[in-house]
């Protein structure tokens, strides 16, 4: 067995440093009026990048089979009455245009990478994502993935536009092209940084596209850097000179290690050499054709792999969601899928198991009395397999394989003797909340921090299939509001029968943490206890005092 649990989280304190003032992107400037609005803005800003830097370090090879992401894009043209085509009223062809600059650049399919200088060659890297214009709505209608509304006045334009026209942003990269006045290009909001029915990207409509589709002669990596900033990247640049050696890298400036600490933005055409820090043990140039920073467009060529890290956990962790969208779905290669799940020793058909297919879009289904599952509208695609029940090890059928109409019946094995749960799948475990707040729930965890420390997860625990786990006070970024308060909460298995166990063992994964808050000392405490139908015996019991001893980290039993 393998059970997962997370306990007390308290108060987050942090002193949020302002950011450069950008004079080409507004991003910077968005994410410090949000952080000014909101009071709990600084802690969930903190929790995000954390929740980062623990998923790449602790899961970054789960993200390495070459699994591509796709992106359903909506474009919203925002126009105050000129004919399609015309001004800001920017036709089709610039939009796809545009598309096909993100798909280039994205997929490192630019040939100007033969520019990067030869110090920084072998840093370009694919991020494997890739961009579509939307095909359905949220509501499985076909589209064109563009709208367009006429607008005569667009003044504070994230209140009074976008929450009217904006598509589900946990299902779409939403796109607005305005009439943007001033030295602002464009720019972009940051993973659950603001409010929901503001997240996306809004470009000046002469930026959209390459020349010479794009009449203004611009080549569209004004989009390219928006949406980098919208997967979690900051400038090259930002806070200048920070994180100036190996340890401190990852945690400062642009939280990336391969993009050397910058002082201050490129603009032009800056010196090959140009160096504005002076970084240990090796000094680098600054790497100004990066796309977040400043340099003239055909001056900039390159994602480094350590952006792609950021990008890819945050399309793991705070934009997971976007990957279940069918928004870039066509409509064809949808078909039934069907299979049986047997006992590995005696061949016997598994009734009620559960088989799990992992992919673009994931799907949960059940055995029948025949130990037989059918799906009937499966997207073709590469998935990972699952199938498992209580009383049963969990199975890895298939590992990022393609399966479409062609896929005969699957005929998957699981091991009897093991009562095994890592919450990929449900098995039916009872939830009890007692309490006020902190509820248990099988959710991806988000991660929080109690004065640099973490208190909530942000990731599953290691060596295990799947990316949820059961956790406590999950549902804000506030600890304070998801303490476990007034009460308590208990997770209770389904029943083990040992009967036919001759050396039966209980092995399990944990996660406690209890900080105080307000001179209150740490009240709350872990306890795990089996129960034979009468009387309880307690496992372990993690109390306050143990939390000097760092419980507050994936522990195995």
């Amino acid at each position: 067995m393998n059970l997962k649990h997370l306990c007390c989280l308290s108060l987050l304190i942090f002193h949020f440093s302002s950011f450069i003032s950008a004079q080409s992107c507004g991003t910077d400037q968005l994410l410090q009026k949000n952080l000014q609005a909101n009071p709990n803005a600084s802690q969930q800003f903190w929790q995000n990048r954390e929740a980062l830097n623990d998923y790449i370090q602790q899961n970054g090879n789960r993200d390495s089979r070459n699994v591509i992401v796709t992106i359903p894009v909506v474009f919203h043209v925002i126009h105050s009455g000129q004919a399609v085509g015309t001004g800001s009223n920017i036709s089709l062809a610039q939009i796809q245009s545009q598309m096909d600059v993100l798909n280039e650049h994205y997929r490192l399919r630019n040939a100007d990478t033969a520019l990067i200088p030869s110090w920084f060659q072998g840093r370009q890297a694919d991020i494997e994502v890739e961009f579509c214009l939307a095909s359905f709505d949220a509501s499985g209608n076909v589209t064109s993935g563009i709208t367009r509304h006429n607008f005569a006045n667009t003044s504070n334009f994230d209140v009074n536009i976008k929450p009217g026209t904006q598509w589900d942003p946990t299902l779409y990269l939403n796109i607005w092209t305005t009439v943007i006045n001033g030295t602002i290009l464009g720019y972009a909001t940051f993973p659950n940084m603001g409010p929901a029915d503001q997240d996306g990207v809004v470009l000046d409509y002469r930026q959209v596209g390459k020349t010479p589709i794009n009449p203004n002669g611009k080549l569209g990596k004004t989009a390219v850097h928006e949406v980098g900033h919208w997967l979690n990247l900051f400038h090259t640049f930002q806070d200048s000179c920070s994180g100036m050696t190996p340890q401190t890298c990852n945690k400062e400036g642009d939280w990336v290690c391969d993009t050397p600490p910058t002082g201050s933005e490129a603009f032009g055409t800056p010196s090959l050499t140009r160096n504005t820090c002076n970084e240990t043990p090796v000094d680098e140039p600054d790497m100004w054709m990066n796309y977040m920073d400043y340099a003239n467009e055909d001056q900039q060529h390159l994602f480094t792999h350590g952006q792609r890290d950021v990008m890819r956990a945050t399309l793991s962790t705070t934009r997971l969601s976007i990957q279940s969208s069918m928004g870039c779905h066509d409509g064809s290669n949808i078909f039934s899928v069907s299979g049986q799940v047997i006992d590995a020793s005696s061949s016997a058909p598994v009734s009620g198991a559960k088989v799990y297919f992992d992919g673009q879009n994931d799907y949960e289904t059940t055995t029948d009395g025949n130990g037989n599952f059918n799906i009937s509208s499966l997207v073709e695609g590469n998935y990972d397999v699952y199938a498992g029940k209580w009383g049963y090890m969990t199975k890895q059928f298939m590992v990022n394989t393609l399966i479409n109409s062609a896929t005969t019946g699957m005929v998957i094995p699981i091991d009897n003797h093991h009562y095994y749960d890592d919450f990929l799948m449900d098995f039916s475990w009872t939830f009890n909340n007692t309490s006020s707040s902190g509820f248990l729930t099988r959710i991806l965890p988000l991660g929080t921090t109690y004065i640099g420390d973490p208190a909530n997860p942000a990731v599953d625990a290691q060596n295990d299939f799947g990316l949820k786990c059961v956790v406590s006070g999950n549902s804000s970024s506030n600890a304070t509001a998801d303490d476990i308060d007034n009460g308590g909460v208990t997770l209770i298995s389904p029943s083990f029968d040992l009967s036919d166990y001759t050396d039966p063992y209980l092995r399990y994964t944990r996660w406690f943490y209890d900080g105080s808050q307000n001179a209150n000392n740490p009240d709350d405490k872990m306890i795990v206890k089996l129960n034979n139908g009468s009387v309880n015996a307690t496992v372990e019991e993690v109390n306050p005092a143990q939390t000097l001893v760092a419980t507050n980290l994936w522990v195995q039993k």
